[in-house]
């Protein structure tokens, strides 16, 4: 496994991500517009990874399950989240969890964003609680750009 880069904040600190600009971004690069879908993952880690996808309409994330426990937010568009046989149509602000291991599908039924985050399995618990499973290595949090401060009147 390779050293984590240097310009890349540690989990350990506050960071902010402009998901508005890195959505500009994902919707500008070519990937988006050769298959239809682009991701930015922000932090990847032994415990917790978190994805910033954009889908134009009529894309989908075919079938697939994750490791563990997900989340996916609906930042804008409509997607269709298919699993266990339920088929919810989400839109903005609308958020759905799945525990690990359960086939899944998205199908964007508009031009879309999502923010989708995986958590380590838990493998076992004891008597203070549920301890995740520890992988070797840090997180990765990609950096996003800097936020200006607006500042009104003067």
């Amino acid at each position: 496994m390779s050293d984590p880069r240097a310009d890349r904040p540690s989990p350990l600190t506050l960071h902010r991500y402009a998901l508005g600009d890195q959505l500009i971004r994902l919707r500008a690069d070519t990937p988006i517009r050769v298959h239809g879908r682009d991701s930015l993952t922000l932090v990847r880690g032994p415990v917790f990874t978190l994805i910033l996808m954009a889908l134009n309409a009529g894309s989908r994330l075919s079938e697939h399950k994750a490791p563990g426990p997900i989340t996916v937010l609906v930042l804008d568009g409509r997607v269709a989240f298919s699993a266990q046989g339920e088929r919810l149509e989400l839109g903005p602000h609308d958020l759905i969890t799945l525990p690990a291991h359960i086939l899944h599908e998205v199908d964007a039924l508009e031009d879309c964003a999502i923010l989708v985050s995986i958590a380590a399995p838990v493998t076992r618990t004891d008597p203070k609680g549920l301890e995740s499973e520890h992988r070797q290595g840090d997180y990765r949090p990609v950096p996003s750009p800097p936020v200006e401060e607006h500042q009104e009147g003067g």
